[in-house]
């Protein structure tokens, strides 16, 4: 796994968002944010990766771990 687990955990907490409230923008369940966010635990789809870009305003790059801009 890259560093997309790591990236999403630190933008939800830098805007002060619990998973819980991640899942509900996104119409997923909770346990499918900390899944995500475990070092081990399951990426998001593609069109969930540009969800999340839109949600925390970086590029799906930045989530990926293509850029560090």
């Amino acid at each position: 796994m890259g560093t997309v687990n790591i990236r999403i955990r630190e933008l939800r907490t830098a805007l002060g968002m619990t998973q819980d409230s991640l899942a509900k923008r996104l119409g997923v369940d909770r346990t499918t944010i900390s899944k995500w966010e475990k070092e081990d635990g399951a990426e998001p789809d593609s069109g969930t990766i540009v969800s999340l870009s839109h949600i925390f305003g970086v590029s799906t790059d930045y989530l990926l771990g293509r850029t560090d801009d």
